[in-house]
């Protein structure tokens, strides 16, 4: 039996006014996807997505740094943590 890895993308627009999750699975992997309105609903889903197995979380470039801590401190150092950073 192969283990699935699970891996998330969250996408914050501040903003916004609901958040959308989206999951798709194919052989080992498992994505979910998120459009998030701001940083407590990014904490609220980073608990869940992480309760659900997610293994690795991918912040977009519009978390900061204070966000990305935030994220960092609800996942503990056992989850990959990642931001996107745009090269100018």
């Amino acid at each position: 039996m192969t283990s699935r890895q699970h891996l998330a993308f969250l996408i914050l627009i501040p903003g916004g006014s609901n958040t959308s999750l989206s999951s798709q699975s194919s052989g080992p992997y498992a994505i979910s996807v998120a459009v998030i309105g701001d940083l407590a609903s990014a904490k609220r889903l980073t608990k869940e997505l992480i309760d659900q197995g997610v293994t690795t979380i991918e912040l977009s470039a519009s978390f900061n740094d204070d966000a990305v801590a935030a994220i960092r401190a609800i996942a503990g150092p056992k989850i990959q943590l990642g931001r996107v950073s745009y090269i100018t």
